[in-house]
């Protein structure tokens, strides 16, 4: 097997997405949700947490937007570029949508980006898999 190069990594496609209808939008309305890139989740995340000295505590301001950030962020067009930019999720570009509806599109993100409850399913799902290097504690 060959090691991959980097621009074979780079050109990889790696993101799933699913079309997700939103009814509540209009007669027929999807948006199409995208796994979360790694910048955007450790932006998210580093957003949702601020250090304390050594024990790092949950930032209140930053988890009131934390949904809007998962959907904004993830939402693209049907050429994968996103429909929100950073500045305009900042300023609330979802605030003013239904909690209902973003409950529902961030929880459908946390299930493409295996975070939260899908990413403990995923580590069950993993725990009987065979270790694949050898020990040295036989």
């Amino acid at each position: 097997m060959a090691l991959l190069t980097k621009a074979q990594i780079n050109s990889a496609v790696d993101r799933a997405w699913e079309d997700v209808p939103v009814p509540e939008w209009g007669e027929g309305a999807m948006v199409r949700l995208m796994e979360l890139t790694a910048a955007d989740r450790g932006y998210i995340e580093a957003g949702s947490v601020v250090a304390n000295g050594q024990s790092p505590s949950l930032k209140v301001e930053s988890l009131k937007t934390y949904r809007e950030k998962l959907v904004g962020m993830s939402m693209v067009d049907e050429s994968f570029e996103r429909l929100y930019s950073n500045k305009e999720i900042a300023a609330g570009a979802l605030g003013s949508k239904s909690g209902a509806v973003i409950e529902r599109l961030a929880a459908k993100v946390q299930e493409l980006s295996r975070m939260g409850r899908f990413a403990v399913k995923e580590a069950e799902g993993n725990s009987d898999a065979d270790p694949s290097g050898s020990s040295d504690s036989d």
